[in-house]
């Protein structure tokens, strides 16, 4: 494996890790940052919070197991 290939599988798999915890973060505090207004609380902008926490984990999700099959399909 060289340099190339390392990065080409750890970065994605980083950043998924580093979105999943931004997405725990905000569950487990219940607030988000919403652009301009600084942080609230679930109570204070529901529908942000939730779509910004699912997004998170379909972001992550999605680029982690792109990255793994990516990384199988060419295993192989």
């Amino acid at each position: 494996m060289t340099i190339g290939e390392i990065s080409r599988l750890v970065l994605p798999i980083v950043i998924s890790v580093l979105l999943f915890a931004y997405a725990g973060y905000c569950w487990v505090t219940q607030k988000v940052h919403v652009k301009g207004k600084g942080w609230k609380t679930k109570d204070e902008a529901p529908k942000t919070f939730y779509f910004t926490v699912i997004i998170l984990v379909l972001i992550g999700l999605g680029q982690l197991v792109s990255t793994v099959f990516i990384h199988m399909k060419y295993q192989w």
